[in-house]
């Protein structure tokens, strides 16, 4: 992992026409916004999967996305993505078998799948769960950031919001952790090597 932080991004899914061939299409990036759109063909795919195509072409691009935002669709597939996305997860739908549960992976970023036929507000439900028996590690992470936040009067706020970001997106919080210090530590001496 580089010390590069990657620019966060709403990403609002739309069905619609596509360019031929493809499955799915972004549209409208604004960084300074930090919003884009992605438009997908139902024929050709499902959310999950076009977000998850997204989410890849992003990545290459330095941006990560911190929400998705389902429109057009109804309340309980909408509920299910905004909240998977805010743990960082892709939405497998139809995956597997039992209940959802989330998987990760070492190449990509964690899952949740969603059995075919479950019921997606119950999904939505199980899904706080499902992380923390799947990525006990980064809850605890969470959880001392979230401490963190509520005892420095809110001083820390934005850099402890990326480093949750980081650890969400990567899903390994002693990474974060070891960048984030070997950063901090350049810029610390590089500041001590500028003459007075």
């Amino acid at each position: 992992m580089t010390a590069t932080i990657p620019l966060e991004l709403t990403l609002t899914v739309r069905r619609g026409t596509t360019s031929p061939g493809e499955a799915a299409n972004l549209r409208d990036l604004s960084p300074a916004d930090g919003t884009a759109t992605l438009i997908y063909d139902r024929h050709l795919a499902n959310p999950g999967t076009a977000v998850w195509l997204a989410r890849i072409s992003l990545r290459q691009h330095g941006y990560a996305v911190r929400e998705v935002v389902l429109e057009g669709m109804g309340p309980d597939i909408t509920a299910l993505f905004r909240e998977a996305s805010r743990l960082r997860l892709d939405v497998h739908l139809g995956s597997g078998r039992g209940t959802p549960r989330v998987v990760t992976y070492d190449d990509s970023p964690a899952a949740y799948q969603v059995p075919a036929g479950w019921d997606l507000a119950d999904a939505t439900d199980r899904l706080p769960a499902a992380h923390a028996t799947a990525r006990p590690k980064v809850v605890r992470a969470l959880r001392m950031i979230a401490e963190e936040k509520g005892n420095n009067g809110g001083t820390l706020d934005k850099a402890l919001d990326v480093a949750a970001g980081m650890i969400l997106e990567i899903g390994d919080p002693d990474r974060v952790w070891d960048t984030l210090t070997r950063l901090l530590s350049r810029t610390e001496s590089e500041r001590a090597e500028v003459p007075a």
